[in-house]
């Protein structure tokens, strides 16, 4: 069971790298480790059974402590992209609005915000505006 050894030893350095002056480039290191770890058990590549039982739930446990309670990293929620969704359809509207009245400075400052929050614009022939996140 070597690889579950690996796995185990991967999450056992991850407190001491916290511990030593708060190491979070090796902590996330290990946890990258991981990834390719999980995705050959997911694809089927390697057996599920290469891990203890007890380690697949160690897994699951210390991803959500690290990840989520200690990193912050939360998933996205279908319910945070609607409301992603309804913020970006006002935004564009009090930007179409303050177009209508000439209020250019209002207009740009929007869309210029919006970019430097890595969110794009883009006024179409129709009137219509979309928007696109960049990556």
């Amino acid at each position: 069971m070597e690889l579950d050894q690996r796995v185990n030893r991967l999450l056992d350095e991850i407190p001491a790298f916290i511990n030593d002056d708060l190491n979070t480039a090796k902590a996330l290191a290990n946890l990258f480790e991981l990834v390719p770890v999980l995705n050959s058990i997911k694809d089927g590549k390697v057996s599920v059974t290469a891990l203890a039982p007890g380690t697949v739930a160690r897994i699951q446990a210390e991803c959500k402590i690290w990840l989520e309670d200690v990193f912050g990293l939360q998933a996205v929620t279908e319910a945070d992209n609607e409301k992603l969704k309804g913020v970006m359809e006002l935004l564009i509207e009090i930007r179409k609005e303050a177009k209508l009245r000439k209020d250019f400075i209002t207009s740009d400052k929007i869309r210029d915000q919006l970019v430097a929050l890595g969110i794009q614009l883009k006024d179409e022939k129709g009137g219509g505006t979309s928007w696109s996140i960049e990556s």
